[in-house]
């Protein structure tokens, strides 16, 4: 009995102790995690939601790239990232047209395939572009 009270007194202590604590600070959010657009929630295999997220992962590759081009302009480096940018897009969307086939196969099967696979490669360059921008020292490219 008399170690039960001893228990009880812990409990509240540490009780106390969680209480006051501190925050935990947010783990910071992988470059290529977007939010998920609404129809996805409900039909994920849709053409609808394939095309989507393309949209949502485009428009966070453009502002990565944006970010890039502001840390980099009026070097030469500017005029390297914006060919290597152009020649990236033209070739992920030959890639995915080499994967599933030409147009004419067509469809929203099709199309929905063409938005999944470009949406996998536009997430590989987020990671690429991300680390550009948040390079430091040797990790940068050369000006």
């Amino acid at each position: 009995m008399r170690w039960s009270g001893l228990w009880v007194c812990g409990g509240l202590v540490l009780w106390m102790q969680l209480a006051q604590a501190q925050p935990v600070p947010a783990v910071p959010q992988h470059p290529a995690v977007v939010a998920t657009p609404p129809i996805c929630r409900t039909q994920p295999d849709s053409a609808a939601c394939a095309a989507q997220t393309r949209h949502v992962l485009n428009r966070r590759l453009n502002q990565l790239y944006r970010l890039e081009l502001q840390k980099v302009m009026g070097t030469y480096t500017e005029r390297r990232l914006g060919h290597a940018q152009n020649l990236w897009r033209r070739w992920a969307n030959a890639e995915c047209l080499f994967r599933w086939g030409p147009p004419s196969r067509g469809g929203a099967d099709w199309q929905r395939h063409q938005d999944q696979c470009l949406s996998g490669m536009i997430r590989a360059r987020i990671v690429q572009l991300a680390g550009f921008v948040h390079c430091a020292g040797a990790t940068c490219p050369p000006p």
